[in-house]
């Protein structure tokens, strides 16, 4: 195996050219340019959950309408109340 040595006074004999708070808005900007050029929208969290009332009357209104079946209905009554 081989070890390179860097002595503490190689390792960054410079000051840094920008203040931290100056830093940070710079790193900021650049973060924000590349933002930017994404081509597809971030997703939006869901955070509200679904009311399985409102859908199963949605789901009475489209039979009523004759849009789904009896077996469709049923169907779907299976997996929005889970019995």
């Amino acid at each position: 195996m081989l070890f390179l040595y860097r002595p503490p006074q190689t390792w960054m004999p410079f000051s840094l050219p920008r203040s931290q708070m100056q830093q940070a808005q710079y790193n900021r900007e650049l973060q924000e340019r590349f933002a930017s050029t994404r081509r597809v929208a971030r997703a939006v969290p869901t955070t509200a959950e679904r009311d399985p009332v409102a859908d199963l009357e949605r789901l009475a209104e489209l039979h009523a309408a004759g849009v789904l079946t009896d077996a469709e209905l049923a169907a779907a009554k299976v997996k929005f109340v889970g019995t």
